[in-house]
This record gives C-alpha cells, structure tokens and sequence, in this order.
C-alpha cells in the first residue's frame, strides 16, 4: 500500500504551495482593508470640515433691565470637541473627537459642547458685552427613523458673559433642542439661571 508519510518532497511541496497561497490572500485582503486610509485626504477632509463648522447659527438673545424688555441678534458657533454614540455596531468606535459623523450622533449620544456667541448689535436694556459662551453636556435621542427624521436633546452646564464694566456674569445654563432634516436643522433653547440675558432661542445649523 502506498503511504504518503514516506514522501517528505511532496509534502514539504505542498507545506510551501498552501503558504503561498495564504501569503497572496493576507496581501490582498491587507491592501484592501487600508487602501482607503492611506488614499484618504486628510487636509481636504478636515479643511473642508472646519471652513463648515465656522458657518454660525443665528440666535435671538434676551436684552432686559428692571424696566424694559425686547431681543437682540446675534450669531452662536456650535462645537463638539468629544461625542460617545450609544450604537451597538461593535465594528464603529463609540469614541468622536470633533469631527462627527450625524447617524452616530443622532441615533444616540452623550457629548460635550462648547458654544461661544457674538452680539451682532449692543443690547439696549442689559448692561453686556458681545461676547459670551456656554459649555456643558447634553444627551441626543432618537424620535423618528433613527433620528434621522427627528430627534431631540438635553443638556446643561455653564455659561459667562461680562458686563460693559468687564465683571462676569456667569451660572448654570439649561438647555433643550429638536432637530430633523439628518441632523442639519434645529431649535435650540437655552435658560440661563440667574444671567441678565436669561432666554436664548435660535436656529440650529450643524454642516457635515
């Protein structure tokens, strides 16, 4: 009877034929995994991002003393330098740093922000400078097709503004929001506990 374990040639033959051929399938899966990496733009992509990003958001601002009330305009920039997105794909990384993608936004998310504002005009009533900002949390949930169609937001946290005199005005900021249109349209509403401006109400633009 003929026994195979007796030809070591043929053997040692087919050993290098089986690992050629999982050399040539490991380069080509290899290739294709990180061709788009390293074709990717990197400055295209993030100077794209960030001429987007610094596109404001008009905003109505409360100007009010002890006597008198009305609005003001002014423009509001949104940034979210950290984002954790509660969807499940293990192959998509929860953790966001600035640049964001909406479905991983919107489908769930805890994030933090960072929101500076500029007075167009002056305020008539309130003693304040232009500029101002908030910084906080805020947590985005899906209403409608993955929050795609709809979806809403909660946050708090901080806000500072000086006076004409330059003294700070600062406290906790509330906040609430809805959104549709993937994340690229929305309303935002803020109260700012115990600020001379307390209501702040605006359209929302976010640029992808």
């Amino acid at each position: 009877m003929h026994n195979p374990k007796y030809e070591p040639d043929k053997l040692k033959q087919m050993l290098k034929k089986h690992s050629l051929i999982l050399a040539v399938l490991f380069a080509g899966i290899s290739s294709s995994a990180f061709s788009q990496v390293r074709g990717e733009n990197l400055l295209l992509k993030w100077g794209s991002w960030a001429l987007l990003q610094a596109i404001p958001s008009p905003v109505l601002f409360e100007d009010r003393n002890d006597l008198n009330s009305t609005v003001t305009f002014g423009l509001e920039w949104q940034v979210i330098p950290f984002s954790y997105t509660f969807n499940e794909n293990k192959y998509v990384s929860k953790l966001n740093f600035f640049y964001i993608k909406p479905v991983k936004r919107f489908s769930g998310s805890a994030e933090v922000f960072f929101e500076p504002s500029l007075i167009t005009g002056t305020y008539k009533y309130a003693d304040l400078g232009k500029f101002s900002y908030k910084s906080g949390c805020r947590l985005v949930l899906p209403i409608a097709q993955g929050g795609e169609y709809f979806a809403i937001s909660m946050g708090a946290g901080y806000y500072l503004q000086n006076t004409k005199a330059g003294e700070p005005v600062e406290g906790v900021t509330y906040e609430a929001g809805l959104y549709s249109f993937f994340g690229m349209l929305g309303l935002k509403f803020n109260y700012n506990y115990k600020a001379h401006s307390r209501y702040n109400i605006g359209l929302y633009f976010k640029y992808y």
